[in-house]
């Protein structure tokens, strides 16, 4: 008898509801394993969370940037944010939004966007649970800890890096670059410095920095220098200088109008 009164849209809700379940079970074990191999991806989508600042992810290619969510969900690293955004939030976000990598970044994926990848982004957002693809999302406690412990990492790194540099140790300094070449990266998506600095201070060392980030690029799927540069504070120049956490966490979506990249 209840079937009776089963409407379509019901069905459809009762369906992502189940999907949604589905994609967060997940056994300790798993997560163990999946937080332990965190890559330079997922830790770039933790830091724009944590600074609000999406131009920073535009580095990553689409599908890299959709897994990486997904998997930094499924972690419990990220969440819903269960608040509105403040209205600084949301200045500090379409400032973003109105640059020219943002717009850049959105006219190619519009352009390549395909039924294949339509298809995929239903998929995604109903194992998200997002309606709208306009929902914002937020670090989680574990999230913050997972962070600063890279964070702590890199800090202890780059002491390395700038006290080989500052006692001109070509030697250590190469060595020690080559052997943290992973991270390269995230001092610049972190704030450690920009290319600019790593610039300089590789040319003052005798290594060509555009050749050494020809390689980094690979890391990323559309060329880790594409979408501006990081400056020191963990934001990006043309995002509008405020850089530092935000109380709740980023907005971005995927159907505004366009695609809007982010949390």
């Amino acid at each position: 008898m209840l079937g009776f009164f089963r409407s379509e849209k019901w069905e459809e809700e009762a369906k992502t509801k189940e999907k949604q379940k589905e994609f967060l079970e997940i056994t300790e074990e798993e997560k163990s394993k999946l937080i332990k191999n965190l890559d330079h991806a997922d830790y770039t989508l933790l830091e724009s969370e944590r600074t609000s600042n999406i131009l920073s992810i535009l580095n990553l290619g689409f599908e890299k940037m959709l897994n990486s969510t997904q998997k930094l969900l499924r972690c419990g690293l990220v969440k819903k944010l269960e608040r509105k955004l403040t209205f600084s939030e949301k200045e500090k976000l379409e400032r973003q939004k109105d640059t020219p990598q943002f717009k850049q970044y959105q006219a190619r994926i519009l352009r390549i966007m395909d039924s294949e990848m339509k298809e995929k982004l239903r998929d995604y957002m109903q194992q998200m649970g997002m309606k709208t693809g306009e929902e914002p999302f937020e670090l989680t406690e574990e999230g913050k800890k997972i962070l600063a412990k890279k964070r702590k990492e890199l800090e202890s790194v780059w002491a390395e890096l700038k006290s080989s540099y500052d006692k001109g140790n070509k030697q250590v300094f190469r060595q020690k670059l080559d052997q943290n070449k992973s991270m390269f990266p995230l001092f610049m998506v972190m704030g450690f410095a920009n290319g600019a600095m790593m610039g300089a201070m590789m040319g003052k060392m005798d290594m060509n920095f555009a050749m050494y980030m020809q390689g980094m690029n690979e890391m990323y799927d559309t060329g880790f220098t594409d979408a501006g540069g990081v400056i020191e504070g963990g934001d990006v120049a043309d995002a509008g200088g405020e850089g530092g956490d935000v109380a709740g966490g980023g907005e971005g979506g995927f159907m505004d109008g366009g695609m809007n990249v982010g949390f």
